[in-house]
C-alpha cells in the first residue's frame, strides 16, 4: 500500500482527499503546516508528498527545498492557487515532480499521483558516475562535483541530464524532453526547458556562456557532446 503525505492547511480539501485516496487503496497522512509536515516526512517516509504552496509559516516552496535537501527521489506534487509559469518553474527548480492548480478534482489529482508514482518507481539503474570535463556527475546520489565543490541535481535536472548522456551526439528536441521528463501530466513552455538547461550548464560547464558539452541546436533543442 502506497503512503501519501498531504501538507495542506485547508481542512475541507484534506478531508476530501483523505476519503478519495483511501478509497483508491492509499494510506494517507496529513499535516496542516510545513512545521508539522516535515517531521512527519522524516518519520513516516511516504511514497509521495502532496504539498500546498500557500501555507502559513514556512511556505510550500521552502518546504519543498528542505525535503530535497535530505531526499532527492520521493515524488512531490505541488498544490496551489497560483498558475503563473514563473511559480511552476520555481517549484520544478526546487525539485517538484508535478504541479496541480486549484480548483481541481480529486479524480484528477489521483490520476496525477498514479502517473508520477509509475514514472518514478522503475527499477533503480546500476550505479553510474561519469566525468564531463572537470565535473564529476553521480547519477546515483543526484550530485555534481566540480572544482572541489559539490552541488545537488533536482529530479528534473537529473532526468534531463540523464536523457542527454544516454543519447550522446544526438539532437534532442524540446518536445522530446517534455515527453520523456514531464510525461502527459504537465506541458511546460520551451522557456522552462531552456531555463533548466541554463542551470545544468552552470553546474557542469567551465564557461556556461560558451558551453562545450550541452550545445544548443537553434530552432530544435540541444545536443550533448561528450
Amino acid at each position: 500500500m502506497k503512503k501519501i503525505l498531504i501538507i495542506e492547511d485547508d481542512l475541507t480539501i484534506v478531508k476530501g482527499l483523505e476519503t478519495a485516496f483511501k478509497f483508491h487503496g492509499f494510506e494517507v497522512l496529513a499535516a496542516d503546516s510545513s512545521e508539522k509536515g516535515l517531521p512527519l516526512f522524516q518519520q513516516e517516509k511516504p511514497d509521495l508528498v502532496i504539498l500546498d504552496i500557500m501555507l502559513p509559516g514556512l511556505d510550500g516552496f521552502e518546504a519543498c527545498k528542505k525535503i530535497r535537501e535530505q531526499d532527492q527521489q520521493t515524488p512531490i506534487i505541488m498544490l496551489t492557487a497560483k498558475s503563473q509559469e514563473s511559480d511552476k518553474l520555481l517549484g520544478f527548480e526546487l525539485g517538484a515532480d508535478d504541479y496541480v492548480t486549484k480548483p481541481f478534482s480529486a479524480k484528477e489529482l489521483i490520476a496525477r499521483v498514479k502517473a508520477v508514482l509509475k514514472r518514478t518507481s522503475h527499477v533503480p539503474a546500476q550505479k553510474q558516475t561519469i566525468i564531463i570535463g572537470s565535473a564529476v556527475v553521480n547519477f546515483d546520489n543526484f550530485t555534481i562535483a566540480k572544482g572541489g565543490e559539490e552541488c545537488s541535481l533536482s529530479p528534473k535536472e537529473h532526468a534531463i541530464l540523464k536523457l542527454f548522456v544516454d543519447h550522446p551526439d544526438t539532437v534532442i528536441s524540446r518536445s522530446r524532453i517534455i515527453d520523456e521528463v514531464w510525461g502527459d501530466e504537465y506541458f511546460p513552455s520551451p522557456k522552462t526547458i531552456d531555463n533548466f538547461v541554463v542551470k545544468l550548464r552552470g553546474k557542469i560547464e567551465d564557461n556556461p556562456k560558451k558551453p562545450r558539452y550541452i550545445l544548443t541546436v537553434h530552432g530544435v533543442g540541444y545536443k550533448f557532446k561528450p
